[in-house]
């Protein structure tokens, strides 16, 4: 999900596409859920030759960060982030944890095979390296 959206080389031969493709933004940004008390998305358009919109490009990342900041709705992203971020981390170590596990290293190639052939079941298989890898006492 966007909260700006430049269309780029926005000159020369390209300016009629660029406004279509621009307006075509807009319509679809329409049709999805708002995610913004404060801020609608925009969609402009900007050429790097010609320097058309690089800095209403500025502005509006600057109106953004200004309206987010001050209505607080940042500052909540940003801690749910760190949240899904944290779970994320947790995550991946505790399957590179699994993985390298030295009895269920051994029986993932085995297992994966025979999910692969339809000899056993993804579930099975799953079982049996989560029972392999709590008996590692």
């Amino acid at each position: 999900m966007a909260d700006l959206v430049a269309v780029t080389k926005s000159d020369g031969d390209l300016i009629v596409p660029a406004r279509r493709i621009q307006a075509e933004y807009v319509s679809a940004l329409k049709l999805l859920r708002k995610r913004s008390q404060v801020w609608k998305p925009k969609v402009i358009r900007i050429s790097a030759r010609s320097g058309e919109g690089i800095s209403e490009m500025w502005d509006k990342m600057k109106d953004f960060q200004d309206l987010m900041l001050a209505s607080g709705e940042l500052t909540a992203k940003r801690r749910k982030q760190q949240k899904v971020w944290m779970w994320n981390l947790i995550q991946e170590s505790v399957l590179e944890h699994f993985r390298t596990h030295p009895t269920v290293r051994e029986q993932i190639p085995l297992l994966e095979q025979k999910v692969l052939i339809g000899a056993l079941s993804p579930g099975l298989a799953a079982d049996f390296l989560l029972k392999a890898f709590k008996s590692r006492d």
